[in-house]
């Protein structure tokens, strides 16, 4: 077993080369389940959920694609005539969207993104990607200092799964409860990926409803203008704009 590599952007190289075999979630408690696979995270626009096709009318100026992972949005984007660049921190998704044809990516973390946000109109984090921030505070920051850093008009497509409705990966009611014990949120939770005899380090990911990215967001200077997706079993996609 070798644990802490690159272990996502492996799987994301090999699906990309026509692998099939689907990375595994382990959560802290032991729990496991499949995830998404090639079929997930390099799916073509049609598969897409609802809410991100839907939220492709938002989309204006330069833009540049939170978690790219393989690139299926930036890539989508990019054949739209958009100037798009794809960020990941990992070396091999990085390798992986280039290898299927994304022009521009930045192999960097969200952390240090603020550098060099300024540039950009419009900020997409899909795949369950308001996760990237871990935890209401760390959310609380990483977006303050986006809306201090970006323009005016600057606008932000983040998307979520309502943790309480069964659609959210690696998170069921026994364990959000036992969140609410510990007096966390219940849709924070520690995950590692788990793919053939590769280990992922732990890392935190956070499902927030709608309700409960509204309250976090006050304060940062984000507020929802809209939020699409029909099913509250189904990711949703929240439109952020300055105000």
């Amino acid at each position: 077993m070798r644990m802490g590599a690159d272990v996502f952007g492996r799987a994301l190289l090999d699906w990309t080369q026509g692998g099939k075999v689907p990375e595994i979630l382990e959560r802290d408690d032991g729990w496991t389940e499949e995830g998404a696979g090639h079929g997930g995270y390099l799916a073509k626009y049609k598969d897409w959920p609802s809410a991100e096709r839907q939220s492709m009318r938002y989309v204006r100026g330069r833009v540049i694609d939170v978690g790219c992972g393989g690139g299926r949005v930036t890539l989508y984007l990019q054949q739209r005539g958009f100037d798009v660049v794809g960020l990941d921190a990992s070396p091999l998704a990085v390798r992986a969207a280039k290898i299927r044809g994304l022009e521009k990516a930045w192999c960097m973390s969200v952390d240090t993104l603020a550098r060099r946000i300024r540039s950009f109109d419009t900020i997409v984090l899909f795949g369950n990607n308001f996760g990237i921030f871990g935890s209401p505070t760390r959310a609380r920051k990483i977006l303050t200092d986006w809306a201090e850093r970006t323009q005016p008009d600057a606008r932000i497509l983040v998307e979520s799964t309502n943790p309480y409705c069964g659609g959210a990966p690696a998170l069921d009611r026994a364990y959000y409860r036992q969140n609410r014990q510990r007096g966390i949120m219940p849709g924070q939770c520690n995950l590692r990926i788990w793919y053939g005899n590769r280990s992922s380090a732990w890392f935190p990911w956070l499902f927030v409803s709608r309700t409960e990215m509204r309250a976090l967001l006050r304060g940062t200077g984000w507020r929802q203008s809209r939020v699409l997706g029909a099913r509250s079993s189904e990711p949703y996609v929240a439109v952020l704009e300055k105000g």
